[in-house]
């Protein structure tokens, strides 16, 4: 057959051929699926960045050289101290909670000063209530080795996911600096491939780079700054493994409404509840009035005229989101969110109209 026009039939035969490769690719490509995404997140974020260097040195070589280390040093650094410190305080904190906690503070808690321990008393006494102490101890302390167990299995998990994802930090450098110089190639081809019209692209495209800057950037400033002044705090406290603390609240900052409550609101009520009444209110209103001005005055300058999603939809999606990526999840949420309601919008006002004309 001559003639290059294809038909139908070959239509559809290079169509079904090329679904197959896509997907063949998809497969192959599974493995480093999170190096790639994690990398087209960091290099939207700093791409701002590579711009200004780019618009200096008029080379895209040096400017995505010198922006790949600017985010490596971001990066690498800090995570490298920090898995190692989780490492360590990890197994600190579990050697610590089953010696101690076990059976020196199960212990004190019903039996000591503290305010459990005085309702334990007063309910004994006023109401006549037959509390056997000894059975309430068992249960306490079958419960608290419970919960340590799970507290750690979590901030293992944790701590494991942070290496497996070193193991991927090569690739999602060398994926950074090739998006940072090909990005401009890849977005005509992106935009060549789709048969959406231009500016549709367009529109989705920028709505995942503001989703990118709100999630990385100005949750991560405002994740970082409640974190480390909530583990400050906790220092004070008496409270130890400040490290693997402190990380926890950095990464439990991105969920909105619950935050970093979800430590230090149990911690606070801890504090209370064996005798530290001074620390763990002050701490309690301590941590409340500097989250709620983080939330509610430093990331709304922060993020200016930048997207806004509502705060629950986007909890829901955080959630779902860690429930099938893990923590990864936090940054998988939010994008996917405003993806879907980008797309809802185009349906809305500009297919669903000619839909509804037909």
């Amino acid at each position: 057959m001559n003639d290059s026009t294809p038909n139908n039939f070959t239509t559809k035969i290079f169509l079904s051929f090329f679904i197959i490769i896509i997907l063949v690719n998809a497969f192959l490509f599974q493995g480093l699926f999170h190096a790639l995404a994690f990398a087209a997140i960091l290099s939207g974020s700093f791409f701002p960045l590579y711009n200004k260097l780019n618009r200096k040195f008029k080379r895209k070589e040096v400017a995505s050289l010198l922006t790949t280390i600017v985010l490596v040093t971001c990066i690498l650094v800090p995570v490298s101290y920090i898995v190692i410190s989780l490492s360590k305080e990890s197994l600190n904190l579990y050697r610590d909670l089953g010696r101690e906690f076990s059976r020196q503070e199960i212990h004190e808690f019903f039996l000591g000063d503290g305010l459990a321990a005085k309702v334990v008393d007063y309910l004994s006494v006023h109401f006549n209530i037959d509390i056997d102490l000894l059975v309430l101890k068992q249960k306490a302390l079958i419960l608290a080795q419970s919960a340590t167990s799970k507290i750690m299995t979590l901030a293992n998990s944790w701590v494991s996911q942070a290496i497996g994802f070193m193991f991927q930090f090569l690739m999602m450098i060398l994926a950074c600096y090739a998006y940072f110089i090909e990005g401009e190639k890849l977005k005509k081809f992106i935009f060549k491939l789709s048969p959406l019209p231009d500016d549709q692209e367009q529109m989705i495209l920028d709505k995942f780079s503001q989703m990118n800057y709100v999630t990385l950037v100005c949750n991560g400033v405002g994740g970082l700054i409640q974190g480390l002044l909530a583990g400050i705090g906790l220092y004070f406290c008496g409270i130890e493994s400040i490290v693997l603390w402190t990380t926890i609240m950095i990464f439990l900052a991105f969920i909105p409404l619950l935050g970093i409550s979800i430590i230090t609101i149990p911690i606070s009520f801890y504090l209370i509840l064996t005798g530290h009444k001074v620390s763990g209110i002050t701490f309690l209103i301590y941590s409340a009035a500097m989250s709620l001005y983080v939330e509610n005055v430093f990331k709304p300058k922060f993020i200016g005229k930048r997207i806004q999603v509502n705060s629950i939809l986007l909890l829901f999606y955080i959630i779902a989101g860690m429930g099938t990526f893990g923590m990864a999840g936090i940054f998988y949420g939010p994008i996917l969110c405003i993806l879907f309601l980008t797309m809802v919008e185009l349906f809305t006002t500009k297919y669903l109209p000619s839909l509804e004309a037909k």
